[in-house]
Parts: C-alpha cells; sequence; structure tokens
C-alpha cells in the first residue's frame, strides 16, 4: 500500500513534469500512427485484399487524459491497480464505411510495431464487447510512462460516450 501511496505523492508532486512527459510521449505515438497511416504504401494493398478503406476517407481523433486523483483513489479502494492513469483515445471516422473495426487492428499493429506493450493487460472489446456494449481495444504502452491507449470507431464512441454503455444511461 505503501507504494500506492508513493505513486499519489509523485503524480501530485510532479504534475507538471509529469504532463510534459505525457505531452511528448503522447505526441510521438499519435505523429508515428500519422506517419504510417498516412505513407505507408501497404495500406493501399491491403484495401484490396481485407476491405480496409483508403486512409483518404478516415478521419483520426486523438483524446489525451491523466486521470485526477479522485479517480486513482477510488480505484485503488476497489483493490485496482490504476494502469490507466494516463491515457489516450484514439477514434476514428470512416466516411465510407461507419462501422469499420478493421482499422482498429491496423492501428493496433503500428502500434505493437513501434513501441512496447505490456500484453497481459491488453482487452479486445471489439471481439467481445462487455455486456452493456462497449467496444473499444485497450493497449497499454510502455514508455517513460504507462499509456493506456483506447482505439475505437465514432459508432463505438458514441456507444461508450451517448448510449448503453455511457456511465448516464
Amino acid at each position: 500500500m505503501l507504494q500506492l501511496y508513493c505513486v499519489l505523492f509523485l503524480i501530485s508532486n510532479f504534475s507538471d513534469w509529469s504532463f510534459k512527459l505525457f505531452e511528448k510521449n503522447t505526441n510521438t505515438i499519435i505523429n508515428i500512427i500519422d506517419k504510417k497511416l498516412i505513407y505507408n504504401s501497404n495500406l493501399d494493398n491491403l484495401d484490396n485484399r481485407n476491405n480496409v478503406n483508403n486512409v483518404n476517407n478516415v478521419n483520426i481523433h486523438y483524446e489525451k487524459r491523466i486521470k485526477s486523483q479522485k479517480r486513482i483513489v477510488s480505484k485503488l479502494r476497489k483493490f485496482k491497480i490504476p494502469y490507466d492513469i494516463y491515457g489516450l483515445r484514439i477514434i476514428y471516422h470512416d466516411t465510407s464505411n461507419y462501422y469499420n473495426t478493421k482499422l482498429a487492428y491496423i492501428i493496433k499493429n503500428i502500434i505493437y510495431e513501434n513501441f512496447n506493450t505490456l500484453d497481459f493487460i491488453y482487452d479486445d472489446y471489439i471481439e467481445k464487447p462487455k455486456e452493456n456494449n462497449y467496444q473499444s481495444l485497450h493497449i497499454y504502452v510502455v514508455t517513460a510512462l504507462l499509456i493506456e491507449i483506447q482505439i475505437r470507431n465514432t459508432n463505438m464512441h458514441n456507444i461508450s460516450i451517448n448510449g448503453s454503455a455511457s456511465l448516464y444511461y
């Protein structure tokens, strides 16, 4: 338990430092994803083989967040390890296929090829959605910080924010 309080102490006392480090690491992740999706000539070949849409039909939105101390403490009181203190959400909109899930796995593969990940806490809620219809890929990237990356399409995001998977449903 002492280690958990040390983590909270570090987060609360070095929040400027952790925020700068988080920004630097997430920007690196975003730049690599964008570069690989835009400049990877193999993506067009994937389009023909696997019905993955051309990157020109896809808009990607990134959301970053650092979990509040209140939420961290709440998780600790439930005896859960807060792996998700630092988060990056990747939301993509495929204009030619609103329900496209294949791009989530392409982005996942880009992350796996370029970063160290913790596979033992990887969750695939696209293949196996939660009972409340929540869908997303959860990947944990090890940089100077542990960053949880959630990958989902616009439909999945709308369900998680406003639909049956919302906390307010």
